[in-house]
């Protein structure tokens, strides 16, 4: 259960802890989350900052979909293990590698065969370094967006007018490569956030 200071004696003081989605109470989510499922494995490699992040889209990804497995670059050991043992012929680079091809010129037969999907979460430049200093991730085929939905991710600023937040990236990907209606996923991030940040000033959404 997470501590704060309370203000007025100076003392730590638990707050209470939603069990099922594990936000504060204060900023539950539950009544928001989708009843939703994909055929395609997810597996999201995290910048360890981005897990600490309050704005990071990585936990509503998760609730969203149990087939998403994330796991952080500061645990090489399993990184490493979980990248070794896919079976590159069937899993998806989500990056814009010089070689990436759009995911939009993914055939159906090509599809047919894709079992899975590799994010990485990360700031742009992060996302760069890790590509570039874990020789295991060039195993895999990468794929790129070349005409990506606008995002609807407002309350973090972002490189670009087209970029995506992970949750978005993931959900466009999903549909690009298996078909699958993943819009309810993007819901549940504008209700969840939307709710979450509701007492926030806007300058404090775009830090």
């Amino acid at each position: 259960m997470p501590n704060c200071l309370d203000e007025r004696s100076g003392q730590r003081v638990s707050r209470a802890v939603c069990a099922n989605c594990g936000f504060l109470l204060t900023q539950c989510v539950c009544e928001w989350i989708p009843a939703l499922s994909t055929r395609l494995k997810i597996l999201i490699v995290q910048d360890p900052k981005e897990a600490t992040h309050a704005k990071n889209t990585v936990p509503l990804l998760c609730l969203g979909l149990a087939s998403v497995t994330c796991v952080s670059t500061n645990d090489v050991d399993a990184l490493q293990l979980l990248l070794i043992q896919k079976d590159a012929a069937k899993w998806r680079l989500v990056f814009p590698s010089d070689d990436a091809m759009p995911v939009e010129a993914i055939t159906a037969s090509e599809a047919s065969c894709i079992e899975g999907l590799i994010l990485l979460d990360a700031t742009w430049r992060k996302a760069k370094k890790m590509y570039l200093t874990e020789p295991l991730l060039h195993r895999f085929d990468a794929v790129c967006f070349s005409r990506p939905p606008s995002g609807q991710y407002s309350i973090r600023k972002s490189p670009s007018d087209v970029s995506l937040s992970t949750l978005e990236a993931c959900a466009y990907s999903i549909e690009q490569v298996s078909g699958e209606n993943m819009q309810p996923l993007r819901a549940f991030m504008v209700a969840a956030q939307a709710w979450q940040w509701r007492r926030q000033p806007l300058s404090h959404r775009h830090d």
